[in-house]
């Protein structure tokens, strides 16, 4: 081969080096993307505004209508017991992991896992869709709650407590306040003859007088306040597919609450911050106002007692009152919803995420154990007011809220101001947790398509609306049936193995001493023993997320599936199709993990990537110049095929221009080499030819001499 070849191929080489040097080092000199940026801009004002947005989302309705029932259901105080334990050793683990991944990423879930492996980016949208879920009928409780808000404003205090509505049914409604007459010993309307063998308590108020209860066997008396809640204001059917009409009352209500989660979203973080001052503080106030006037009731230590110095010790030893404790946690704190990691990702970089998961867990508790007390307490008034035992006023669900608390506050002096502080307490709770979970997926659509920021009006818009249309199913007569659907099978099953999932791929696919190590970034070694033990980088933590956390998550989500079919032992108004429709809801967030991985494998393969980048970590994920100096010669080869930025990543545009532009000169230059190079070689290949075609010519020539010269000499000898 000729000089001028090897030249030239010598310069295709160091083009080639210098375009993989000048790679590698934009590589390692990566810039802030605008997602991050964005982040400071829409930030929270200082951390205490994040520690109550994040309260916000933690405490909700469910604090007061759940966890009191669920506790008396299973050992009163005991439940205590495992409901703490699992708040350690599950609670407070995964909140502050959730707390820590979003705040050092900043980002959302599906960008958190994008980076890790673009294959698990649905993970992160599958807790999106967990907040979906919920948020599409939590907000109905709000609606329900609106509306008893808007008929005390209207001096309708005692509408839920009376007999004469045109909803009720007077053959079947009691007034239970005029209930007490019928304990007197000689009760108004009394149209019996008194005698020993019947006892005031054996006695109702029914259509006007009271009456023997024991005349009217096998007929289902229902209080004035329970009909007033399912036949005024749910409306309720004979069954899920029952549909016959809308209720407008409470399509409306609907309506103005999607409008105020959409103008609260809108404002953004910044806004959300604000409003958190009024949304979870007040809330505070008003449960603690209530559980001081609660216990100054007459009987408020009857409810008390059976609150917490009534244990049922033996319950401890039954899964169920373990699957109970660690169900109502996860729902409590929107564990594996995505909105901790999300609300994470505004907050400052250094901030201490550990002491603010102490934070949220501890207020978490506080309200339940609160307004647990404020409630029972209240219930034992009740129980005193009947004449019954408070076991007898317990009612589980919904009832609790709406039936039995209304008509004991309405028992009480200043009825209205009772009444009007435990709605308004409601309604605040109901809706900072329901903006929070709304919030979750725009933001995930932000980080995606960073241009629509922008345009935040438009797409919190487009998003409420389709939640709304959705949820306009709660605005039929059939609508309950629907929320219970949701509430059973939209939240706890997929919830727990959402944060499952997350616990298990950042420790063993990501990995724990990456973990470890990204902590130490943030805050930098514990300068005390107690700070190594105990503090962020304790040890203790990654034992619990290696071991611990998964395990207990893994056996929740069997007992989760583990229960009885149909639900509620009813198959007329939970037909099989509840089941069905159920989990169809349950596993959409888990469908998301397959949908993003064929996604994201099409997606890399379509923008020229081999298909192993798609299970690499990315160049992307703040951790990557650490981690890559740790890479075999094998890793950083492979890493030269990764893509240097994110698709959507528009701060880095004019950067990957610029560097796109250099890259096809260079390519360009390349490639004229190239050219030039296959030219020569040809044009030397063709010389060689020639010349070994005159050297075969002379070669033939002097073969042809060789041949002729004897036959030449022998000739001239004869001559």
């Amino acid at each position: 081969m000729t000089s001028s070849t090897v030249a030239s191929e010598s310069g295709s080489n160091d083009s080639l080096k210098s375009t993989t040097t000048k790679t590698s080092e934009a590589s390692t000199k990566k810039e802030p993307t605008k997602s991050a940026e964005k982040r400071e801009e829409d930030g929270f004002a200082n951390p205490f505004e994040f520690v109550l947005t994040a309260l916000g989302l933690a405490v909700g309705l469910g604090n007061i209508w759940r966890f009191p029932t669920r506790a008396f259901n299973n050992g009163g105080s005991a439940f205590l017991i495992p409901y703490i334990i699992c708040a350690i050793t599950f609670g407070l683990p995964a909140i502050y992991l959730e707390f820590l991944v979003g705040q050092y990423q900043r980002a959302s879930p599906p960008i958190v896992f994008r980076r890790i492996k673009p294959i698990l980016e649905g993970i992160g949208w599958g807790c999106a869709f967990v907040s979906t879920n919920v948020a599409i009928y939590y907000i109905v409780i709000i609606a329900w709650v609106g509306i008893y808000i808007v008929n005390l404003f209207r001096g309708h205090i005692n509408i839920w407590n009376n007999c004469d509505n045109a909803w009720n049914n007077v053959s079947t409604c009691i007034d239970m306040v005029a209930q007490k007459q019928c304990r007197t010993s000689n009760p108004p309307g009394w149209n019996l003859t008194g005698t020993e063998t019947h006892r005031p308590d054996e006695f109702i108020f029914l259509n006007g007088s009271c009456v023997d209860k024991s005349l009217h066997t096998g007929v289902k008396f229902i209080s004035a306040p329970e009909q007033y809640l399912y036949v005024n204001i749910i409306q309720r059917s004979n069954g899920l597919l029952d549909i016959n009409h809308i209720n407008w009352q409470v399509f409306g209500s609907i309506t103005i609450c999607w409008v105020l989660t959409a103008l609260l979203i809108w404002k953004g973080m910044k806004m959300l911050g604000k409003v958190s001052y009024i949304t979870v503080v007040l809330p505070y106030i008003l449960v603690v106002v209530l559980f001081v006037r609660g216990v100054t009731l007459e009987g408020a230590s009857t409810g008390l007692y059976y609150y917490f110095l009534n244990p049922d010790y033996s319950k401890i030893m039954s899964p169920r009152t373990w699957s109970e404790a660690l169900k109502q946690l996860c729902f409590s704190l929107s564990l594996g919803h995505g909105g901790l990691m999300s609300m994470a990702s505004y907050n400052h970089p250094k901030s201490n995420c550990l002491l603010n998961a102490f934070i949220v867990i501890a207020g978490d508790t506080m309200m339940s154990v609160i307004g647990g007390a404020a409630v029972f307490s209240t219930l034992g008034f009740l129980a005193n007011q009947r004449n019954v035992t408070v076991p007898e006023v317990v009612e589980s669900g919904i009832s609790l809220a709406f039936v039995v608390y209304p008509e004991a506050l309405s028992q009480m002096p200043l009825p209205w101001l009772w009444a009007g502080l435990f709605f308004i307490m409601l309604f605040l709770l109901g809706m900072s947790s329901e903006y929070a979970l709304t919030e979750v997926f725009c933001t995930c659509l932000y980080d995606q398509f960073p241009k629509l920021r922008t345009k935040k009006l438009l797409v919190v818009t487009l998003w409420c609306t389709l939640l709304y249309v959705i949820g306009l199913i709660f605005s039929s007569d059939a609508g309950f049936y629907w929320f219970e659907l949701f509430d059973e099978f939209g939240a706890g099953f997929a919830s727990v193995l959402s944060v499952t999932i997350e616990i298990i791929v950042l420790m063993y696919i990501y990995g724990h001493r990456h973990m470890k190590t990204d902590i130490v970034e943030i805050w930098g070694e514990a300068r005390t023993k107690f700070g190594k033990y105990f503090g962020a980088n304790s040890p203790y933590w990654r034992f619990n997320w290696m071991f611990m956390s998964p395990i207990i998550g893994g056996v929740l989500c069997g007992l989760c599936v583990w229960r009885d079919y149909p639900y509620n032992g009813d198959g007329v108004k939970y037909p099989p199709l509840f089941d069905y429709i159920g989990w169809f809801i349950a596993l959409i967030p888990g469908s998301m993990i397959i949908n993003f991985a064929i996604i994201n494998m099409m997606r890399f393969q379509k923008a020229g990537y081999p298909l192993k980048t798609v299970f690499m970590l990315q160049k992307q994920h703040k951790s990557y110049p650490r981690i890559s100096e740790g890479f075999t010669e094998k890793q950083k080869e492979d890493a030269k095929l990764l893509p240097e930025y994110e698709p959507w990543d528009v701060n880095n545009n004019n950067k990957r221009a610029s560097l796109s532009d250099k890259s096809v000169e260079e390519g360009k230059s390349l490639k004229d080499n190239s050219k030039a190079s296959v030219k020569s070689v040809k044009q030397e290949l063709q010389d060689i030819r020639k010349d070994m075609k005159s050297m075969k010519e002379q070669i033939d020539d002097m073969k042809e001499e060789l041949t002729m010269g004897p036959m030449a000499t022998k000739s001239t000898s004869k001559n």
